[in-house]
């Protein structure tokens, strides 16, 4: 089973938010796997109409524990519920067929994957459709995968989780969490690789820039 995670922020600074994430759910349903879909409210008043195949969560206050901290509920949920592969995405991004092969690939209980994109503005992980092979970013700081969207297994989680129960570090809430993320795990023998057999396209809203300067 996949479980995907999906922040979503709105309100008056972002006021698509909804139909980012009805696009971005819609757009799920080019999954051939099993899915739970974990969808994190951040903060919009009052909260979305989600479809019932969706766990939402709404998070009434995001200044307390950012995007890092839907990430590391998404994380310990999926486990929970037993979620083989791991997913998180921003909501501006829209999947389409090849993420089944992303998903196929992810079997290295060391990696974490990332896909091609036109919506990161230079860099290894720019393409506007999926090609063939991988390329290693591992220990390249300049040059790591994108937090826009990544993948790894739940063994994966079960060797880099830190000894608080979290995947992710909450002294970064907002940018520069999955620097930190990569740093951290690399030192413990963890890859980063880009799969360039999956392209999807994010539109780069960035919306918790927005919410994190407000």
């Amino acid at each position: 089973m996949v479980g995907i995670i999906v922040t979503s922020h709105q309100g008056k600074l972002r006021p698509q938010g909804q139909e980012l994430i009805n696009r971005f759910i819609s757009s799920c349903d080019t999954i051939n796997y099993k899915l739970n879909i974990y969808v994190f409210d951040n903060s919009s008043n009052p909260p979305m109409l989600i479809p019932n195949h969706c766990k939402v969560t709404y998070v009434e206050d995001q200044t307390k524990r950012g995007l890092t901290g839907t990430w590391n509920d998404g994380v310990n949920n999926a486990v929970k519920d037993g979620c083989d592969t791991i997913l998180i995405s921003n909501d501006d991004v829209e999947l389409n067929s090849s993420i089944n092969k992303f998903i196929d690939d992810i079997n290295d209980d060391n990696t974490i994957y990332g896909p091609l994109s036109d919506g990161v503005w230079s860099g290894v992980q720019r393409g506007f459709e999926p090609t063939e092979g991988f390329i290693d970013l591992t220990n390249n700081e300049s040059n790591m995968c994108n937090g826009f969207f990544m993948g790894f297994n739940k063994n994966f989680v079960n060797k880099y989780i830190q000894s608080n129960g979290m995947l992710f570090n909450e002294k970064h809430p907002w940018g520069g969490n999955e620097e930190e993320f990569q740093k951290r795990v690399w030192k413990q023998g963890a890859k980063s690789i880009v799969n360039k057999s999956c392209f999807l396209h994010h539109t780069k809203l960035r919306g918790w820039v927005q919410f994190n300067q407000s």
